[in-house]
């Protein structure tokens, strides 16, 4: 587990779902959103300036797919785990997810203690499925 507080991008581009998610983190004192973006590509450079130790990644952004765009943060902030933040997924998915080196899949529809959770089970190296995911 990271000393001090788990460092996390947020790529989201729903203004509401990023506000909401920076308003939640602020109230959690070991978790420090570093920034939130709305595209892959100002992501992907923040990352390389940043070096969180979460990039947690929405899965549909105006620039890309977050699937795709894992080995782009990866190379950006290689130390850094990805995960994928959707609104649905399935097991094939998670399975790809991982496969391409992204730490694990959360469901929007999830409680916010498991996104907090996930955080931090990810920033501590572990994969991280959300139980919702089919």
């Amino acid at each position: 587990m990271p000393t001090g507080p788990v460092r996390v991008l947020l790529v989201e581009d729903h203004d509401m779902v990023a506000d909401a998610l920076a308003s939640a983190f602020a109230e959690v004192p070991d978790v420090e959103l570093v920034a939130t973006v709305t595209s892959v590509g100002d992501g992907v450079r923040v990352a390389a300036e940043e070096l969180p130790a979460v990039v947690l990644l929405d899965r549909r952004l105006p620039d890309g797919d977050g699937v795709e765009a894992i080995s782009r943060f990866l190379a950006a902030a290689p130390r850094a785990r990805v995960l994928l933040l959707t609104g649905d997924a399935t097991s094939a998915l998670a399975d790809r997810v991982v496969r391409l080196g992204g730490a694990g899949v959360l469901l929007k529809a999830g409680a916010l203690g498991g996104l907090v959770s996930g955080v931090r089970e990810a920033a501590a190296g572990r994969v991280v499925v959300d139980p919702g995911v089919a």
